[in-house]
């Protein structure tokens, strides 16, 4: 291309080239950007039609151009310059044209395969002690130059320690032990400037998570719990019921009757009773029989001032991902909450309840404030093709985990919190977010660790910068070995959509979402002429009504049914959990949804007032006869190996469907072993608002639930027929 315009240089801001035309006129030519496409090549895009000669220079020495393309795109005149040898991205460059120079960028070329190989790193981490030494090593393979600046617990400067570079774009420094528990931060230089970041594998964190702590947790934990009580016994995934919980709301309200209201502490702590003396806390959990209590997250999120404890949050925002929540320890001091939430996990496992990890790694709260994105921007987060941020969570970015050190970053953190704190599940939130390969590589990680540790997340297909292929959905539950997925679809069918509040589920009388209730009962899986298969195995279904998301099911309820009075409501919730608690699968429960938990109506309360989201005792109180009710059917479930089949085969082999009525589901389940007690177990839901009277086979049967009761010991003996009483269930075995 022949060019119009003879070139000169003029002050102002980067980016901008200034040419005369053939009338002597100036003209500003923008330049729109220069990056590298690649480590051997470099795109800048001009704007207008110039024709430019060009030069480069890295850290102000001049290097080479082997070659120069330039084509057009629109109204872009595109320079392809190529140099001898590839670059290395902790140097700056620059290109020259009509003697003004802009800044050559890695933007895109972090998020290439090249980059990944030159650039993966395996090893070590984030701070550790070693030969009374502290190493540190952060990875950034764009930054210039890295600083770690130490701070007292005043935040006044104590030191700054320039990081020596070495492979694969890590930054590494030693200190002595004078340097223990001072706190400390990143300054980093990149092209996009320098700033001070928190270390993102920071294990221990200030207040606030404003600075990382000089500490190695892995061995003071060790130190304060040098015998570590042993994993409670759990054998199959089925065998699990799940409870899931919010620290604060769990103990903040004054019918608790805790030491320790909104704390850790507070849920380990035994011997607590409401005012009318009724166990509260850890002993109420114990009694009614879950074997793994989720607490929703820990990880360190902003939206909640730790010293003042507000406003309230349930901590889906989060920061940093190895450094702990404050605002659930009783001082803000960064390794109190560290002993207080290892303290919490010790005494779990002594009560024998094992404890789940509420992962939320597929976005941050604030992208351009995070430590990943400063450290290494564009990396960490996933972009659609037109250079735009991908937003399938719907908050703004998506962390993109099949990066390798995004990747790593994931992998890294579970092990860390199954080593170190010895946590028992990883609940993933949005997990469709991420992808296939990263979430078996996490699979792969704790079964080294302890195959018994469960994985399990909601695979919703999210719409995400991600191939379909490639996402960790339920959809692909197949290509996800034993991990397990949210059935938000027998869910749907049992209360009506999550999506709609006055839609109405099959307990609530819409007799077309029978189809799907029956799947859900036998855990998804496909039964020739009788259900379809959404999963390979029943253990890959996480069976529930309610989570902490959306509308609980009592208000789910009242708002679709209207006309419906309390007991009413009160039937069709506990027939909604009891058909999801002995479905074949992995049983959930919402805290509360043993006694009608309501949240006032209020559909998404993450930010709400404690008088919206507590654990309300007093209404527990009041509903015993519900909880006793729920509490038997748990007993049921785990005494009895039928409502815990193992492999699809077992369901096919042992359930099968029983055509009664339209709004009636009844199924017969065969025992696992000769030697069981309950050899054949008939159960019959009636979703009616009549009574349906089954016949049986002979006059051997036993009646273990029927309307309002439920014992292990029959109610009834010796019967060959059975009524099933509106809105309720029935359970007859021989």
């Amino acid at each position: 291309m022949k060019g119009s315009h003879e070139f000169k240089s003029r002050g102002g801001s980067d980016g901008i080239v200034v040419a005369k035309d053939m009338t002597n006129q100036e003209v500003v030519i923008p330049v729109i950007r220069a990056e590298f496409s690649s480590f051997r090549s470099i795109r800048v895009e001009v704007e207008g039609n110039p024709s430019i000669h060009w030069s480069l220079e890295c850290d102000g020495k001049p290097l080479e151009i082997q070659q120069t393309e330039m084509h057009r795109e629109e109204q872009f005149v595109i320079y392809e310059l190529t140099v001898l040898e590839p670059v290395e991205l902790e140097c700056r460059y620059e290109v020259f044209g009509a003697g003004r120079s802009i800044r050559v960028v890695p933007d895109r070329l972090v998020r290439t395969e090249a980059f990944e190989r030159k650039y993966r790193y395996e090893e070590k981490l984030g701070v550790w002690e070693e030969d009374d030494t502290y190493h540190f090593a952060v990875w950034s393979p764009v930054a210039e130059q890295i600083v770690c600046i130490v701070y007292d617990q005043d935040e006044q400067v104590l030191g700054r320690h320039k990081m020596e570079r070495q492979e694969q774009g890590t930054y590494h420094l030693r200190l002595g032990q004078e340097s223990a528990e001072r706190w400390y931060r990143y300054e980093v230089t990149t092209y996009v400037g320098t700033h001070e970041v928190v270390d993102p594998y920071a294990h221990a964190i200030s207040e606030n998570g404003r600075y990382g702590v000089i500490a190695d947790v892995e061995q003071t934990i060790s130190e304060w719990f040098p015998k570590r009580v042993a994993r409670p016994l759990f054998v199959k995934p089925s065998d699990a019921v799940i409870y899931e919980a919010n620290i604060r709301d769990f103990t903040i309200d004054r019918s608790a009757g805790s030491s320790h209201p909104g704390q850790y502490a507070g849920v380990a702590e035994r011997g607590t009773v409401s005012s009318r003396g009724h166990a509260t806390g850890l002993d109420y959990l114990l009694d009614l029989g879950i074997t793994h209590l989720q607490l929703l997250p820990v990880h360190f999120f902003e939206t909640t001032d730790e010293r003042t404890r507000s406003p309230y949050n349930w901590g889906y925002d989060p920061m940093l991902w190895f450094g702990l929540a404050g605002s659930y320890a009783s001082s803000v001091a960064p390794l109190v909450r560290v002993r207080e939430y290892a303290d919490m996990v010790e005494r779990l496992h002594e009560a024998g309840i094992r404890v789940t990890f509420d992962v939320v790694m597929n976005h941050v709260f604030v992208r351009e404030r995070s430590s990943l994105e400063q450290l290494v921007p564009g990396y960490y987060f996933r972009y659609e093709v037109d250079g735009t941020l991908s937003n399938g969570t719907g908050v703004g970015n998506d962390t993109a985990s099949e990066r390798f050190m995004m990747r790593r970053l994931i992998v890294d953190c579970l092990t860390y919190f199954a080593r170190v704190y010895r946590i028992d599940a990883f609940r993933f939130d949005l997990m469709g977010i991420h992808d296939i390969e990263t979430m078996n590589e996490v699979r792969a990680a704790l079964d080294a660790i302890d195959p018994t540790i469960l994985v399990y997340g909601e695979g919703w297909d999210l719409a995400t910068a991600l191939p379909e292929r490639f996402k960790a959905m339920s959809a692909s539950a197949a290509q996800m070995p034993r991990i397990a997925h949210f059935n938000d679809v027998f869910r749907d069918a049992l209360k009506g959509s999550t999506f709609s509040a006055y839609d109405r589920g099959f307990v609530a009388g819409d007799g077309w979402k029978e189809g799907e209730v029956r799947n859900g009962i036998a855990g998804s899986v496909h039964i020739d002429n009788q259900t379809y298969g959404r999963f390979p195995e029943p253990t890959y279904s996480i069976n529930y009504v309610e989570a902490h998301d959306n509308h609980t099911l009592y208000d789910k309820l009242k708002i679709s049914c209207p006309e419906a009075d309390e007991l009413q409501l009160l039937r069709m919730s506990r027939l909604a959990q009891t058909i999801a608690l002995l479905a074949q699968g992995i049983p959930f429960l919402h805290a509360g949804q043993e006694f009608l938990r309501t949240k006032q109506g209020v559909e998404n309360s993450y930010n709400a007032s404690d008088e919206i989201n507590r654990m309300d005792w007093e209404r527990r109180d009041d509903h015993l006869s519900l909880v006793t009710y729920i509490k038997t059917i748990l007993q049921i479930r785990r005494m009895h190996g039928g409502f815990r089949l193992h492999r699809a085969n077992q369901v096919r082999e042992l359930l099968r469907f029983i055509n009664l009525r339209p709004g009636v589901i009844a199924y017969e389940v065969e025992a696992i072993h000769s030697y069981d007690a309950w050899q054949r177990t008939l159960v019959v839901y009636n979703t009616t608002h009549e009574i349906v009277e089954v016949s049986l086979d002979h006059s051997r049967w036993n009646v273990h639930v029927q309307g309002d009761d439920a014992s292990v010991d029959p109610l009834l003996k010796g019967v060959d027929r059975i009524q099933v009483l509106p809105l309720s269930t029935t359970i007859a075995t021989c």
